[in-house]
């Protein structure tokens, strides 16, 4: 497994991250660029995302830009290489669902974990970034080489999870995903990470879930409407790539994505998850949960889609510290591992 060692302050980390995995993010980058228009890469890094970041979270701009200087490529392409979901759906590029949601609290403690599906040209350049901030708590990332993190825990017991929910409404003066994650983890507890999600505006369609050993919470957000679809105290958390309570729908996507069977596959999915979560009492009945193929919960290209299961986390935060787990590719070829944490002094008792 490729685990990425990012300490210090963003731009610290940004060329920790990019001298380390040098060779690996200009392979991704390839094959990003012959699998993407270079008028929708061009546009992203021109809109006012990085603006957003800039002044929400700036320490992640300049990690942006120290992956983009010790990689050796364009910070406008690492910019627009950020920007995935953003070109998905400004641009239609990929317009694909993707990624199973799984969490449950209960007496036994509070689980978390997911399948995050993505374009098969990703697939080979995942990693695991350990993020040591100068403040805040180390994280765990599931990450693309290049990319600041798709979905993570960090050392204060708080796990974030996402998928995309593209028949909502964007922005592109909104927070875009991987920023909106990163900011979730530097917080303490669910209810920091969940109050920053409320308080961000956001650039595409996602639903988002967050969990402590407290509980879970799961919001869906979109341009203009932030919405609990999961309200603290819930035994279960469970959701797939269409929205269950969040209205802000955008027509067109609506249509392009029922027309192509994609929310069909997203309802089919939901309910096997339904159906099944109730065997599901640690970390290896959701590690076997997500192997499945029948849903199917583990994607691999079929019926002309190209997006395949690119990564899984498991997380368990009933315990201190928290577990987390990562399987680099489809979890029901590939291994699970255990990266452990590096900094024991930041486990300290989660916030309720």
């Amino acid at each position: 497994m490729t685990v990425i060692e990012c300490a210090g302050d963003g731009r610290a980390r940004g060329l920790a991250h990019g001298e380390q995995a040098r060779e690996l993010i200009h392979t991704a980058l390839d094959r990003w660029r012959n699998a993407t228009s270079a008028r929708s890469r061009e546009h992203l890094a021109a809109t006012g995302l990085l603006a957003t970041i800039e002044a929400a979270v700036p320490d992640l701009a300049e990690e942006m830009r120290g992956i983009a200087e010790a990689a050796g490529v364009p910070f406008a392409e690492i910019l627009a290489y950020n920007f995935m979901d953003e070109q998905w759906w400004v641009h239609r590029e990929h317009l694909e669902l993707g990624c199973s949601v799984l969490g449950r609290s209960d007496v036994g403690g509070v689980i978390l974990a997911q399948n995050m599906d993505l374009p098969e040209f990703m697939d080979g350049s995942q990693v695991v970034l350990r993020v040591l901030p100068e403040s805040g708590p180390e994280a765990l990332v599931l990450s693309s080489a290049g990319m600041i993190g798709l979905t993570g825990i960090n050392a204060a017991g708080v796990g974030v999870c996402v998928n995309t929910l593209g028949m909502l409404h964007h922005s592109c003066a909104g927070l875009p995903v991987a920023a909106a994650i990163r900011g979730a983890l530097v917080q303490s507890s669910r209810a920091a990470a969940a109050d920053f999600l409320h308080r961000i505006s956001h650039a595409s369609g996602q639903h988002y879930a967050v969990a402590d050993a407290h509980g879970l919470h799961g919001v869906e957000c979109s341009a203009t409407e932030i919405v609990v679809s999961c309200p603290a105290g819930s035994p279960l958390l469970l959701h797939t790539n269409h929205p269950l309570a969040n209205g802000d729908i955008d027509p067109d996507a609506a249509h392009e994505l029922e027309r192509d069977g994609r929310t069909t596959d997203s309802r089919v999915r939901l309910e096997f998850l339904e159906e099944h979560v109730t065997s599901v009492l640690d970390l290896t009945d959701a590690e076997r949960l997500l192997t499945d193929r029948t849903a199917p919960l583990c994607v691999t290209p079929r019926h002309g889609r190209r997006t395949k299961t690119f990564g899984s986390v498991a997380f368990d935060l009933g315990t201190l510290p928290p577990r987390a787990r990562f399987c680099l590719g489809l979890p029901d070829r590939q291994p699970w591992i255990e990266p452990g944490w590096h900094s024991p002094r930041q486990h300290a008792e989660p916030t309720p």
